[in-house]
């Protein structure tokens, strides 16, 4: 199970949430392929330890709240908090008008060759170990659903273990390549199309935004959402006062001034605007729901999940759909699967019920369902069978159609 996490970290880094930040430290490294093996190692070491001492602080955070607080968790929990979400939109937002040189940081290496044994440094590449766990965990479930399912049944020792080898699995690439000096080879060497392909990634952290922004909406609703975005633009503001009048070449003192005004703005425009408070939900569905009205011909008809709708559709074959807006995972399969035709004609011409029950939010019957069957997190799917005396089938993370299928036959037997 421990190699399973190492592995299921380490296949993050090809994900749409990782690639983009391990690309720029590839980046980096590229542009100081003349700082010495010295340099690399360090840079390499700080960055996994930035990612490692990230994840050991999530497994604090789940120890806390399972054992001290007695509270039930799951893999991903962080994002069901509006503060979170904001706050990392915010990061990568400003992370990505650095890209496109609003202003620059020292961690994206402006100034390489002085800073190649700074503390600033290595500093930047901590850091960036930091922020890759920050968006690495709604892309894990399909990797680490099943190990930190296991992980979460164990004592304290043991989350703090596994969350220890899927940070040393996440950070592997960086690190081979760092203590690696022959693989330096088959990394491009320093040029022009460096700029270019810096600004490039600018545009996958604005689109990584744009869905944070997308999560945000879901908790906060309209209003909430509204005023963030005002406040990204104070933000943005903030950022482009700061690189025009405090750049590089100016006195640290002007650096300084220009700095704390920025973030004044920021904060003054954030204390305005900001409403990271939870809309008011949907009212759910009263009542059990009247299959005999359920319509399949355009869309699958998800109903709200609970257990008393559960227990009222007693006599119906029903699929669960366990997910919320920021697992991305969920998202892919619902569009790639979920919503294909031969699903959905399949649920329709076996007199499926689809309940979708969403995480978005914390939800302490959804959670108890999770880890029922040792699943630390969405996705998850569960097909229950009309006849309540048979065991419900449960799916893994990754699922195709022929999947779906062949478990509403087994349900429907």
């Amino acid at each position: 199970m421990l190699l399973l996490a190492f592995v299921g970290g380490g296949i993050l880094n090809i994900m749409p949430c990782v690639l983009p930040v391990l690309t720029l430290k590839l980046y980096s490294l590229v542009a100081q392929q003349d700082s010495g093996a010295s340099h690399r190692k360090s840079a390499g070491v700080a960055y996994s330890a930035g990612i490692v001492a990230s994840f050991l602080v999530l497994a604090g955070l789940v120890v806390a709240l399972k054992f001290s607080f007695g509270s039930s968790v799951g893999w991903g929990f962080q994002f069901q908090y509006p503060g979170y979400v904001a706050a990392l939109a915010t990061l990568v937002f400003a992370f990505g008008l650095s890209l496109f040189g609003v202003f620059e940081l020292p961690a994206l290496g402006a100034n390489q060759a002085a800073q190649a044994s700074s503390r600033e440094g290595m500093a930047g590449y901590f850091l960036t170990g930091v922020f890759t766990t920050l968006l690495a965990t709604p892309c894990s479930a399909p990797f680490l659903g099943t190990g930190m399912g296991f992980a979460f049944s164990l004592p304290a020792w043991g989350i703090a273990l596994f969350f220890a080898a899927a940070g040393l699995g996440l950070a592997s690439p960086f690190l081979v390549i760092a203590f690696l000096p022959g693989l330096m080879r088959f990394l491009p060497r320093p040029g022009a199309w460096m700029e270019t392909f810096k600004q490039l990634m600018g545009f996958t952290l604005m689109a990584t935004t744009v869905w944070l922004v997308d999560v945000l909406g879901a908790q906060v609703g309209r209003d909430g959402v509204t005023g963030f975005l005002v406040f990204l633009t104070a933000v943005g503001l903030g950022g482009w006062f700061f690189g025009r009048f405090g750049g590089p070449t100016q006195p640290r003192s002007r650096q300084a001034a220009t700095f704390v005004g920025a973030v004044i703005l920021s904060v003054a425009v954030g204390w305005r605007f900001l409403k990271l408070d939870f809309a008011e939900a949907e009212a759910a569905a009263s009542g059990p729901v009247d299959v005999a009205d359920l319509s399949f011909d355009e869309h699958i008809p998800w109903q709200p999940f609970s257990n008393d709708q559960l227990a009222a559709l007693d006599g119906h074959t029903v699929f669960v759909d366990f997910t919320a807006d920021w697992c991305l995972t969920c998202k892919v399969n619902e569009k790639t699967v979920l919503s294909t035709d031969t699903v959905r004609q399949a649920m329709a011409s076996r007199g499926i019920v689809p309940l979708k029950a969403d995480w978005t939010r914390k939800d302490a019957e959804i959670t108890t369902w999770l880890e029922r069957y040792g699943r630390a997190g969405v996705p998850f799917y569960l097909v229950v069978p009309a006849d309540r005396s048979k065991a419900p089938i449960p799916l893994g993370e990754v699922i195709t159609p022929q999947s779906v299928v062949e478990a509403l036959d087994a349900a429907s037997s």
